[in-house]
């Protein structure tokens, strides 16, 4: 009697579908890009990249309506970066003309979401577009009407969030100069949110504001001289966590390595201009390689990740609580 015969698949094959599929959706070949996307999709490997591949697959293919509809899927079963699949959402509804369907998205996130403070500029300016683009009856303005300096030095210091932002926003054209005692007095109030008061050391730095300024968050306090300090794309503490992630993440994982990239972003705009701590950037990698693999379901030990970083398993989870405490900062609830 013959025996019958196992079926063994290579070792990675899974991985090295998906990969595959990556790298033809970027050779810009994305009808091959799809079927492999769905190979990859059969298999049951790494759901949230395959669906995400395969919305942007279905944009570039001008199938705008499946990928709206398997966006808004994504979006309902919370599959994947919300905010990152949000965004690509609202392109896509914008490509669509659904002009009201944008408006009514973002207003719903804005009321009752935690928004991450690196999306919501974008979010706004979108929003105003939609608005803008609808009968004139829809039209609203998204800048406040406050021209009276003490209707906004209320706003700055007793609006809600939202206000708040709204008016640091509006300041990005004017000279700031005549506001500075009172963007000081926000800094050093450590009630008011950590990202806020990153926005205004922006505004600081772009006017080039070359005095002493106090800045208390975090449970820290710091003197910064803003004319003296480095954008994040200039901090070379953060580049290294980027190129560590890069030897590390990017060619096995491209998807997860942008995720990472986008999260340090995030944590950094909370964080600054305070500097990191642990000043070892091997350990911010590892932890968050971490919060990588769980945010897209894949699986690392602390142990396994602090030995491919070489560093500690303590130093890991003493990061990650950091990390987590920072992500949590980085949604504005407006």
């Amino acid at each position: 009697m013959k025996k019958e015969k196992k079926i063994v698949e290579f070792p990675n094959l899974k991985q090295r579908l998906l990969e595959k599929a990556m790298q033809t959706m970027k050779e810009k070949k994305f009808s091959e890009a799809l079927e492999l996307f769905e190979q990859a999709r059969e298999n049951e490997y790494a759901y949230a990249e395959v669906e995400l591949g395969m919305v942007v697959c279905y944009m570039e293919l001008g199938q705008l309506t499946e990928a709206r509809n398997r966006c808004k899927k994504m979006l309902r079963e919370d599959i994947g970066d919300y905010f990152h699949v949000l965004q690509i959402y609202i392109t896509i509804l914008i490509q669509l003309k659904e002009y009201d369907e944008v408006k009514t998205t973002i207003e719903a996130i804005l009321e009752e979401d935690k928004l991450p403070a690196q999306y919501a500029q974008n979010f706004y300016q979108l929003l105003e577009f939609a608005r803008k683009m609808l009968p004139s009856e829809e039209n609203e303005s998204m800048e406040p009407d406050h021209n009276d300096q003490e209707d906004e030095l209320f706003l700055l210091h007793e609006g809600n969030v939202q206000k708040q932002y709204e008016l640091i926003q509006s300041l990005k054209h004017r000279n700031i100069r005549p506001l500075i005692p009172e963007i000081e007095k926000y800094l050093k109030d450590e009630l008011k949110h950590p990202v806020l008061k990153t926005f205004l050391v922006h505004l600081l730095i772009e006017q080039g504001w070359d005095k002493e300024t106090e800045v208390c968050k975090m449970g820290q306090r710091t003197i910064i001289v803003p004319s003296n300090l480095k954008s994040g794309e200039e901090d070379p503490f953060l580049n290294k966590i980027i190129s560590i992630l890069e030897d590390t993440v990017e060619s096995d994982n491209p998807s997860l390595f942008e995720g990472l990239k986008e999260m340090l972003v995030r944590i950094h705009t909370v964080q600054f201009p305070l500097a990191f701590t642990p000043d070892k950037p091997e350990v911010w990698a590892a932890g968050l390689h971490h919060a990588g693999v769980e945010l897209f379901g894949l699986e690392a030990s602390d142990e396994e990740l602090a030995a491919q970083y070489h560093v500690s398993t303590l130093e890991v989870k003493s990061v990650i609580r950091e990390i987590n405490k920072l992500e949590d900062f980085s949604y504005l609830r407006l």
